[in-house]
């Protein structure tokens, strides 16, 4: 990764990072990107809640997030926004593997 993509600049192919559990791609002092592959019937870990806002958006494959106390099915092209302060969990209820970009504002990892 080039020193400006690691500054939060620059332009990233997240295929890249395919099949790898969790990366982090980008970061400033006031956002954060990250890839995350989950394996079918996986989930992302326990429950969390974080200080600041999370967007996931889903590249492939197909994931159940619950925000608060709402449940959703996301495929690929789904954005979920999940404010902060929230509880949520995802989970990928499919056959392939969830593949997916996260966006924190601000950084959490």
């Amino acid at each position: 990764m080039s020193p400006l993509e690691r500054a939060g600049g620059g332009v990233i192919d997240t295929r890249r990072f395919r099949g790898q559990y969790f990366e982090i791609l980008q970061d400033t002092g006031r956002s954060q990107t990250a890839v995350m592959t989950i394996e079918p019937g996986e989930d992302a870990g326990p429950e969390e809640t974080h200080a600041g806002d999370q967007i996931i958006y889903v590249i492939e494959g197909r994931a159940r997030v619950r925000v608060g106390d709402v449940e959703s099915d996301a495929g690929a092209g789904a954005c979920v926004m999940i404010p902060a302060g929230t509880p949520h969990h995802v989970e990928n209820p499919g056959a392939a593997p969830l593949f997916c970009l996260t966006i924190y504002a601000p950084p959490v990892y």
